[in-house]
């Protein structure tokens, strides 16, 4: 519960900032069908550090997915750092992660994620469209390589692209 609380609180907070100060206002929230998250997740996104056309954000998630009668479901938390490469609104997603799981039943378990997508979002407008290629990667007993893809929509607040 502690987790979960904590994870809330940096979700909601107004004042986390990394990087450049014009950056700091870029925060996005948006809808992943599929994707990191499994079936479906809600996510928050933070623009940190931009450089020429490469700017770098990281994002958290939250999803449920049901498994079966021994685990019952999965509260799972998908956490990325990405990098958007591209001019005006036409963009290059590439993207890393851990997706941190545990069942209500109280087993944890974490599976390596991966993004590499097209993200569309026009210079003055918040709404933004996501398509991408999401592999799940487990180390943890064996290694295998889940095939996986998402689509997204989200808003992105106080969105200073000019």
């Amino acid at each position: 519960m502690k987790l979960i609380t904590f994870i809330l609180l940096l979700i909601l907070s107004p004042n986390l900032s990394f990087g450049q100060a014009d950056l700091n206002n870029r925060k996005s929230i948006f809808l992943e069908i599929a994707g990191s998250g499994g079936l479906g997740s809600i996510n928050y996104e933070s623009h940190f550090y931009k450089k020429g056309i490469t700017e770098f954000t990281w994002r958290l998630g939250f999803s449920l997915a049901p498994i079966d009668k021994n685990n019952g479901t999965a509260i799972i938390f998908p956490v990325m750092i990405n990098s958007l490469i591209g001019k005006k609104k036409h963009k290059l997603e590439l993207g890393i992660g851990q997706g941190f799981t545990i069942t209500t039943k109280g087993s944890p378990f974490a599976l390596t994620v991966a993004s590499i997508g097209y993200r569309y979002q026009a210079e003055s407008k918040n709404w933004f469209y996501k398509i991408a290629y999401t592999p799940l990667i487990s180390y943890l007993v064996d290694f295998q390589v889940q095939q996986w893809g998402g689509v997204s929509i989200g808003y992105t607040f106080n969105n200073t692209i000019k």
